[in-house]
């Protein structure tokens, strides 16, 4: 039985994790924090930290390593990277192309330099001139995700403010163009440099804005979808692109998209589970085909959308003990995937930035009176703790 490695073991990582093994591959996880629940899944598990290549090229050693994935995490997907064009094992970008599209500065350098849709920016030093900025103003770290770091500002208080934060969080960090418009996510996966299979979806926030938390299937017109494939092949030619997924967030704006985060690892919080759900086609198979043999075969042959399936990350709006969830009677019949981050009687200290569970509500169409009011349709039943901060 071949085997894979993942640079990582977290929950966001079990859709590969499972793709693998349906594919015949014992899955070696790597991953040194406690709360990393995808190791319950895989076939091994070291809990080693991944930033550590020497101790994981020990272990490719020591149990004969086929092929390396990355985790969803930005780390994970250099190291891997950075492993499989030393070990020349596996279907990667080049080391350099890596860095480029994981670099949120470089990346918009690029894209402003070929014409690729993308908010305007500029590096941050010590020589940027700021009393030219135009408020409102975004503040970001060029090597963070899951929103770390990022701030809309509205006057040089807050940037100052915004900027020392950021500063704790990287040593390199630029101020882009605020556009408001409607966040969408848009998944793609690229055959010979060209778009072979596309997914939109909306993202939506909770308290936290910066925090995806509620996902779902949504239209893009005409010229918005015509405008993103034209640059994603763009940029696909020129920098040589192998097959593969392209996953990116992107603010739709009067009628244009503006590019303004990409990667190529898997989505977080079980994002692939909604592509497959909705469209019914084996996304994370492909990925990891992709990532191995570098073709991608049958699974985008036979896509058929009968329904609508939402993508919902459970979080609290307080601190406190955690209990259970509440269901709303009209939902849970139409729960069809439940996955749980926390047990009964974890102490949450920091409700922002907490997620007790991710699940997917299957609706027979489009519904607004859930999406505008699934916080209060779901969520945590919380007790209020001295224990809590």
């Amino acid at each position: 039985m071949k085997k894979i490695l993942i640079l990582g073991g977290s929950h966001r990582d079990i859709p590969l994790i499972k793709a693998s093994q349906n594919l015949g591959f014992y899955v070696i996880t790597l991953g040194n924090k406690d709360y990393y629940l995808g190791h319950r899944y895989s076939d091994k598990a070291y809990k080693i930290n991944f930033n550590d290549l020497s101790e994981v090229r020990r272990i490719i050693i020591k149990e004969k390593v086929n092929f390396l994935l990355p985790g969803c995490g930005e780390e994970s997907y250099l190291n891997t990277v950075t492993l499989s064009n030393e070990l020349k094992i596996g279907n990667f970008d080049s080391l350099e192309v890596a860095k480029l599209i994981h670099n949120k500065w470089r990346f918009k350098e690029f894209c402003l330099k070929h014409n690729i849709s993308t908010p305007k920016g500029f590096f941050y030093d010590k020589n940027a001139k700021l009393d030219i900025l135009k408020f409102p103003i975004v503040v970001k770290p060029t090597n963070l995700s899951g929103g770390r770091g990022v701030e809309v500002v509205s006057s040089f208080k807050d940037l100052t403010k915004a900027l020392e934060e950021a500063k704790s969080l990287s040593n390199e960090i630029f101020l882009e163009e605020f556009i408001d418009g409607k966040l969408i996510a848009y998944s793609i996966f690229i055959e010979n440099q060209k778009v072979k299979y596309e997914f939109f979806a909306e993202d939506k926030v909770y308290l936290n804005k910066y925090l995806i938390s509620t996902a779902y299937p949504t239209d893009v017109s005409a010229a918005v979808k015509n405008r993103l494939k034209s640059d994603l092949e763009k940029l696909a030619s020129e920098l040589k692109l192998v097959n593969g997924m392209f996953h990116l967030q992107v603010l739709i704006k009067d009628n244009i998209p503006y590019i303004i985060d990409v990667t190529r690892r898997i989505p977080g919080d079980l994002f692939p589970y909604l592509i497959q759900f909705n469209d019914n086609v084996d996304y994370s198979k492909a990925v990891v085909n992709a990532y191995t043999i570098g073709n991608i075969t049958d699974e985008f042959q036979d896509i058929k959308r009968d329904s609508f399936v939402i993508r919902h990350c459970v979080m609290p709006n307080k601190n406190g003990v955690y209990q259970d969830l509440y269901f709303d009677p009209m939902l849970k019949d139409k729960i069809i995937n439940r996955f749980d981050l926390v047990k009964e009687g974890y102490i949450i200290e920091d409700f922002l930035h907490t997620q007790v569970s991710i699940v997917f509500i299957k609706l027979e169409k489009h519904d607004n009176m859930v999406l505008n009011n699934i916080n209060e349709l779901i969520f945590p039943i919380i007790k209020e703790s001295l224990d809590a901060k």
